[in-house]
């Protein structure tokens, strides 16, 4: 992590300041420091917004506020509680509270200039109607960064080898942590947003993956990194999608 600006340190107490417990990652890593390079990533594609209102959509509650909220506008749009709107409010920035899977146009009536839609898209039982919302509410010029699991992650080919499950139960769609229902293919989605009239400004294979000793069992991670970067880029953990509105 590079030192962290005065603002970033307030994020850190008021969203950050509880023990956070992994079966995963060692116990007490908060998903800013889990998460940094897929959010450093997302703010180099988009080029360091400033000045900005932009979404964060759902998975990485406070997170993009941490990276982005300086010096944009932060609006968190999704299911929240009452006591992390308050913390956000107490940070100057705001909350709209949305189900994703009733959404639809005109539910939301702020635009935006850039929305980040990181690591959601696979919890949505109707991706479609979840996608056309959303593209409702940029602006003219506006970006959507947009990340979601590969179908193709050679991780969830291994599973299948073995018999083993890659989506979560179907127990878990009416609980507040929706599981992974669906995985997608790049194609897929470019040709989707496509179909939006949309501009494709980038569409890549990448690997989100956190550094090998945040894991409870650093050999494995180690293992899991390396294991993963012996494959083509097809077979990568994620894919990213950056498109913009035309003007």
């Amino acid at each position: 992590m590079t030192s962290e600006s005065e603002y970033q340190s307030k994020v850190k107490e008021i969203l950050f300041n509880d023990e956070f417990i992994d079966l995963l990652f060692k116990n007490g890593i908060p998903s800013y420091v889990k998460d940094q390079f897929r959010f450093e990533r997302a703010l180099k594609l988009l080029k360091y917004p400033k000045n900005k209102t932009i979404f964060e959509l759902g998975a990485f509650p406070g997170t993009g506020f941490y990276y982005f909220g300086e010096f944009n506008n932060m609006i968190g749009i999704g299911k929240t509680n009452l006591d992390f709107s308050k913390k956000a409010i107490s940070l100057g920035h705001d909350l709209i509270d949305v189900d994703f899977e009733s959404i639809k146009k005109g539910d939301i009536h702020v635009q935006a200039d850039v929305v980040l839609v990181m690591e959601v898209l696979e919890h949505i039982r109707m991706p479609y109607k979840f996608i056309e919302a959303i593209l409702g509410n940029i602006k003219p010029g506006g970006l959507l960064y947009l990340t979601t699991n590969n179908q193709s992650y050679i991780g969830y080919l291994v599973k299948l080898l073995f018999n083993k499950e890659i989506l979560d139960p179907i127990e878990s769609e009416n609980t507040f942590y929706p599981g992974h229902c669906r995985y997608y293919g790049l194609k897929e989605l470019v040709r989707v947003f496509d179909k939006f009239g949309f501009i494709i400004l980038e569409s890549n294979y990448i690997n989100f993956l956190p550094k090998y000793k945040l894991y409870k069992s650093e050999k494995f991670g180690f293992i899991k990194n390396l294991f993963v970067k012996l494959f083509p880029n097809r077979f990568s953990t994620h894919i990213e999608i950056l498109i913009k509105k035309p003007e």
